[in-house]
């Protein structure tokens, strides 16, 4: 898939997302059983009682993933079961059979979508919110902004220390996402890389290289002098946000693209054979009721 440019993408989905949405809705209220809302009977059973689905992936996803399974369990039945382990191991779940649903903080990629070709599985891409990916540092960095060439050259190792972007003389400490990480990939493609405009650059081997957000949070807490990266969803109100260009990450300069590295969330299915509980949680999760759930967990609705 070609990535289209950052600010434009994100507008262009937005204003998909709200078509998205409204039709979603009239499916949810207006369908039986398949869609999930059933008409009531009596019967005191719950339309998707004894069925299953796995949800994997991107570990940015995982709380949210977690409240709409539990949502969705309390209101139309089944099990969920919700497992992080990033977004690459979430899509090769899927391509493996593991699991039905692929949490994804990034794009499915083109030798990913050739392996679930070649194992018969045709991949269909949902939309499922926006975020925002926030730069956090410790609190007794006195640096309040930085741009994203600055970014790109700590990160690579290029800048080490933080007197050379307008902090104390004091070596930089870098924390980054692992390499299964789809927010860790798209830092690495549009911040370090420049928007893919310079390939070679790659994290610094310095680099401590985390496998979730809530890693990289209690790293920043527990170290002086240390840089790191969260999704909105993730941010505390003890953590010291850094402005990007001077916007600060919020729901609003998610939602009018003006902050830098805002982007879309995914969930990966099968185009075809997904189970009725399945299509189901995605519809429920592209509703009023769960777009207002990801809203709560910090992040950007469609609408």
């Amino acid at each position: 898939m070609k990535k289209a440019n950052n600010g434009n993408k994100l507008l262009i989905l937005l204003s998909l997302g709200i078509i998205v949405l409204l039709t979603v809705n009239i499916l949810i209220s207006g369908c039986s059983t398949r869609g999930g809302v059933s008409e009531s009977t009596g019967d005191t059973s719950l339309p998707y009682d004894g069925q299953e689905l796995v949800v994997s992936g991107s570990t940015t996803l995982l709380q949210v993933s977690e409240a709409w399974a539990f949502a969705f369990m309390e209101k139309f039945g089944g099990t969920i079961i919700v497992n992080g382990g990033g977004s690459g191991s979430g899509i090769a779940d899927l391509i493996n059979g593991v699991s039905e649903l692929a949490n994804s903080s990034r794009e499915i990629k083109d030798e990913e979508l050739e392996a679930a070709k070649a194992a018969g599985l045709d991949v269909q891409e949902y939309l499922v919110l926006f975020d925002g990916i926030a730069v956090i540092v410790s609190s007794n960095v006195p640096v309040e902004d930085l741009t994203i060439e600055q970014l790109s050259k700590i990160y690579t190792g290029e800048i080490t220390n933080w007197k050379d972007v307008g902090g104390d003389d004091t070596e930089i400490i870098i924390t980054a996402r692992d390499s299964s990480s789809g927010t860790g990939e798209y830092f690495l493609e549009e911040v370090i890389q420049l928007g893919k405009t310079m390939e070679d650059n790659d994290y610094s081997n310095m680099a401590l290289r985390l496998q979730s957000n809530a890693d990289i949070v209690n790293q920043i807490k527990e170290n002086d002098n240390a840089i790191g990266y969260i999704g909105l969803g993730y941010l505390e109100q003890s953590l010291k946000i850094v402005k990007v260009e001077g916007i600060e990450p919020s729901i609003d300069t998610v939602k009018d693209a003006s902050y830098p590295i805002s982007r879309g969330l995914y969930v990966y299915a099968p185009d075809k054979d997904l189970t009725e509980i399945g299509q189901a949680y995605i519809n429920f999760i592209l509703s009023y009721e769960g777009q207002d759930i990801g809203l709560e967990e910090g992040f950007v609705s469609l609408n």
